[in-house]
């Protein structure tokens, strides 16, 4: 008996040891080297030296960091109340069919989730061509207007809206599956109730539904809100060459240390805004921690 516990205290220690190495190879030590990175000035080949606080005194005065910065705020007051309210509405419609319908429509809604971003940003890049584009063929025919006009992803007033646009279905359906079980979960006695009191279907969906939904809106909100400052691979593939164009229109924080870091070869400055990009990160994670803190009941 012995013998037997002290082989499994063994494998418990080398199990222990495996997953400490491994968490200190890929999240402390990158972590701690790019720290390292954000005070030194370098291209990691023929310049290295130390500047302090230099990198963040440059990136105060940046106006294309702001510039990044707004986008990514643009992007999470838009993406995120729009992509909630067309998912609750659909999970709505969907909790209101029954049998192989209701998987039917589930699926349905489901499916671009499971197709990578990056082919469904270039999908979405063949759709929004001018002239040959579906959406100029369909504007074009029903308005009358030169489809060689709508420049969707050329123009700097629209192009991050059509990739708002874009994102906002690719998750719809992992949205709309969160919220459909929200409601499964509610009991049927409080509707029942609710019908008793004379309330219509609306005053229903607002005034019981929507409010008992509260835990599955913070987390799909604070989940998205994390996406959208980490928001890379939809400007990457639908913005051409460089990214972020057109005029820095769709220019992330994200997109920008990827520029500065590998094609400037500014790799100080470009660690210096993956910092900021962590302290946002860190500061929606704890919002997120404190908003499920709350008990909720029904």
């Amino acid at each position: 008996m012995v013998a037997k516990r002290r082989v499994f205290n063994t494998y418990i220690i080398l199990v222990a040891s495996i997953v400490f190495i491994y968490y200190v190879l890929v999240c402390v030590w990158p972590f701690a080297f790019n720290l390292y990175l954000s005070f030194r000035k370098t291209d990691l080949l023929t310049e290295d030296k130390f500047i302090g606080l230099g990198n963040f005194r440059f990136l105060w005065k940046d106006p294309i960091f702001w510039r990044s910065l707004r986008n990514n705020i643009f992007y999470l007051a838009m993406m995120v109340p729009l992509g909630i309210v067309t998912s609750l509405f659909a999970a709505a419609l969907i909790y209101r069919t029954s049998g192989i319908m209701r998987k039917v429509y589930t699926a349905l809604y489901f499916a671009p989730v499971v197709t990578s971003m990056a082919a469904a940003s270039l999908i979405w890049q063949l759709l929004y061509y001018p002239k040959i584009g579906l959406f100029a063929r369909i504007l074009s025919s029903l308005f009358r207007l030169d489809p060689n006009s709508l420049t969707f992803l050329q123009n700097p007033t629209t192009a991050l809206l059509c990739i708002i646009i874009m994102d906002v279905w690719k998750d719809s359906g992992l949205r709309t599956v969160i919220f459909l079980a929200g409601m499964d979960e509610i009991p049927d006695s409080i509707f029942e109730s609710a019908r008793i009191e004379g309330a219509s279907e609306w005053r229903q969906f607002f005034s019981l539904t929507v409010p008992l939904l509260r835990p599955q809106l913070i987390f799909v909100g604070a989940i998205y809100s994390i996406n959208a400052i980490r928001l890379f691979v939809p400007v990457y593939m639908m913005t051409g060459n460089p990214p972020g164009g057109p005029a820095n229109s769709t220019k992330v924080l994200a997109i920008q240390m990827y520029q500065e870091a590998f094609y400037g070869l500014r790799f100080g400055y470009g660690a210096t805004i993956s910092m900021v990009i962590f302290a946002l990160l860190v500061g929606l994670v704890i919002l997120e921690l404190r908003s499920f803190e709350q008990r909720w009941e029904y």
